[in-house]
């Protein structure tokens, strides 16, 4: 599996990413089930940051949750 990184490098949001990843293959292992979201809480420095693991066919994808997301992104979207 891939461990993908979607943040912005040498940023608080980057750390959090690579900790969530951490964490997901130590819970899940190399493979875990396929097209599933996971959310992460992880603390770096005085900031909590969310994170969302996404499971895809070959890799595990880590997105920073702060900001603006698009609508269409959503969980309850549907589009």
């Amino acid at each position: 599996m891939r461990l993908i990184n979607r943040s912005k490098k040498n940023t608080d949001e980057a750390a959090a990413c690579s900790e969530a990843l951490r964490q997901h293959v130590e819970r899940f292992g190399e493979y875990g089930r396929r097209y599933t979201q996971t959310l992460y809480t992880v603390k770096v420095g005085a900031r909590k940051i969310t994170v969302e693991v996404v499971v895809r066919r070959k890799s595990y994808v880590a997105q920073a949750m702060c900001g603006a997301r698009r609508l269409c992104r959503l969980p309850a979207a549907g589009g």
